[in-house]
């Protein structure tokens, strides 16, 4: 009968997957907030109607004082990018690994996503008066195919393999 013996660092093989799950999870918040953000940069199909003029006169329809509306069902249309701008990661006690900050509990590690603007939930989900406008729900779909891609290529380049 053959003997065999291995050896393990487990402290170098913690820290190589505290490593790939930060990675990961900062890339995912940037893929996630990519496609936010593009989901958010689609023209209105709604009504136009009348707003304040712009800054400066141009070509846009908000520089010549109107704004097209996004039809019910479609993504909110801009107006003035303060949702757009507004996404972030919850900030639960600091910025600790970059772009997101991360914890893990039960074995699982927790990325909290969304907007502080006030309005947001009532343009995903819709109101008494106004029909839905879902941007998020859709876009978490389809990031969600793209979610394990990322996470096995951080964990092969941090376990010194090829993805």
């Amino acid at each position: 009968m053959a003997k065999a013996k291995v050896n393990l660092d487990l402290p170098k093989i913690r820290a190589a997957l505290t490593a790939a799950n930060n990675e990961a999870m900062n890339v995912s918040f940037l893929a996630l907030s990519r496609l936010v953000r593009g989901k958010l940069s689609q023209r209105g199909t709604g009504r136009i109607y009348r707003v304040s003029r712009g800054a400066r006169g141009g070509r846009n329809l908000r520089a010549r004082g109107f704004h097209q509306a996004s039809a019910a069902g479609f993504p909110p249309a801009v107006n003035t990018n303060r949702l757009r701008a507004s996404f972030i990661s919850d900030q639960l006690g600091s910025w600790k690994y970059g772009y997101a900050y991360i914890r893990s509990g039960e074995k699982k590690a927790i990325l909290n996503y969304g907007s502080r603007v006030t309005y947001a939930p009532m343009l995903e989900f819709g109101t008494r008066n106004m029909r839905p406008r879902p941007y998020l729900r859709p876009t978490v779909q389809v990031f969600s195919k793209q979610a394990n891609r990322i996470f096995a290529v951080a964990y092969a380049r941090h376990m010194g393999k090829k993805p």
